[in-house]
């Protein structure tokens, strides 16, 4: 998925520099420093994406986010300011592009580009946020392709200067597309330039819908689990970030070959094996019209035939965790907000395996916390040789002064950081000083 990130001006973040992702990401840091900016930069461009009018350059307030207006998520509420967006893509992108072309028989003229830099802005008179510009590279070349709205006009840099008179540009979205003025060129080499140019927007725009479908979303605050589904209902297809839907897809649905058998075979292992919660997880039909179903299991502690809806809030909250990190597809991302809310710490840890385990499993997996055990355990896993120091980036996010500044931990293979930031978990050092302190005066005595 996404090798690195970087964003300019968006909320508290400044400028939060190259973020350089891995497989398993993990933001951490106190509350308000920025650390959900981060996870929302990319969930704007999904949530823009999936919108169905395609001259909304960038939708603000959707089915992931609502971030208000572009004043309210523009750095110091400047409307004069660019909101920028840059992020790096893994071969699997630029391969695909390249399977299309080849499919095509076309030399499609941004086969091999893998990098992408978005600028939005603010039209106060038309009450409009627009692209300014785009720059479409190749992180191991010197390929670009770049336009800058200006006057309302397109100005392009990098493309064949003799196949610019034939072409216009227009977006989807955020995206460049390409279509001919009508006026056929004499060469036949520049009649292909030519449709490879308008077929490249095209095999982008199909690639990059495609990539931000495999991206999902949990969000901060999960629904309890319901009591009863019923058959016949046809609700979304997707599990939402509040974890709504969560009874058809462990029920029904097949995710990109993960099957109801498979998800519900990984479920019991994580509440089973690993979190000891409940075990023998299955779905059951409770009337004999076999139209409505419910999720039961056994209690891990001896009790049968339990309703998972009546377990819990500790259970509903980890649930849709489990299910949406599972039914990731390969190449796919999750991005998870606090998955560790309503959980013991033994419990907070053993998230680590999770997603240490499918971190390792070609999945990409974005987490911000507030959890040290969970970090711990990532840590030891790393330690013990679970699992590289390569696949793991922590991100520790505070703030000074109104802006959010970003920092990368450089995590070692015994589990240890080079360097140990000001303010980080140092809680625990503190009280267990503090206590340390108390029995000392009371001996005094």
């Amino acid at each position: 998925m996404f090798n690195n990130l970087r964003i300019k001006n968006f909320r508290s973040i400044k400028d939060s520099k190259n973020l350089k992702l891995s497989n398993l990401n993990i933001i951490i840091g106190p509350n308000n420093a920025g650390k959900s900016s981060i996870l929302y930069s990319i969930l704007l461009l999904k949530q823009t994406l999936n919108d169905k009018d395609p001259n909304a350059a960038l939708v603000t307030s959707g089915p992931y986010l609502d971030l208000g207006s572009y004043l309210d998520l523009i750095n110091a509420n400047n409307p004069e300011k660019s909101l920028e967006i840059n992020f790096e893509l893994n071969k699997s992108f630029s391969q695909r592009i390249q399977n299309i072309s080849r499919n095509w028989h076309l030399d499609n003229l941004m086969k091999k580009c893998n990098k992408f830099q978005i600028k939005f802005k603010f039209d106060k008179k038309k009450n409009n946020i627009f692209v300014s510009t785009f720059n479409i590279s190749n992180s191991k070349s010197r390929e670009s392709y770049a336009g800058k709205y200006i006057n309302e006009k397109w100005v392009l840099n990098g493309f064949p200067k003799e196949i610019l008179p034939y072409m216009e540009i227009y977006l989807e979205h955020f995206l460049p597309r390409f279509h001919s003025f009508g006026k056929k060129p004499k060469s036949e080499l520049i009649v292909n330039k030519v449709l490879g140019l308008y077929y490249s927007g095209i095999a982008i725009s199909t690639v990059f819908r495609g990539l931000f479908e495999r991206i999902l979303y949990v969000g901060p605050i999960r629904q309890m689990i319901p009591k009863y589904g019923f058959l016949g209902t046809q609700s979304y297809s997707e599990l939402s970030p509040s974890g709504q839907n969560l009874m058809k897809i462990i029920s029904t649905i097949k995710f990109y070959g993960i099957t109801k058998k498979s998800i519900l075979t990984e479920l019991n292992y994580w509440l089973d094996k690993k979190f000891h919660v409940i075990k023998n997880i299955r779905i059951l039909n409770i009337d004999s019209d076999k139209t409505i179903i419910s999720i039961y299991g056994d209690d891990w502690h001896g009790d049968k035939n339990i309703n998972l809806a009546l377990m819990g809030s500790g259970l509903s909250q980890i649930v849709p965790v489990i299910v949406q990190t599972i039914i990731t597809p390969k190449n796919g991302c999750v991005i998870i907000e606090q998955p560790e809310i309503h959980l013991h710490p033994a419990a907070q840890a053993t998230l680590g395996d999770l997603f240490v385990r499918y971190a390792k499993n070609n999945k990409q997996i974005i987490v911000e916390t507030h959890s040290e055990h969970l970090l711990l355990r990532v840590r030891r896993r790393v330690a013990e040789g679970k699992i590289s120091p390569d696949l793991v980036s922590i991100f520790f996010v505070d703030k000074s002064k109104n802006e959010t500044r970003i920092r990368k931990l450089n995590l070692q293979k015994n589990g240890h950081f080079k360097s140990w930031p000001a303010n980080f978990f140092e809680e625990g050092y503190r009280e267990a000083m503090a206590i340390a302190m108390a029995q000392t005066k009371d001996k005094s005595k």
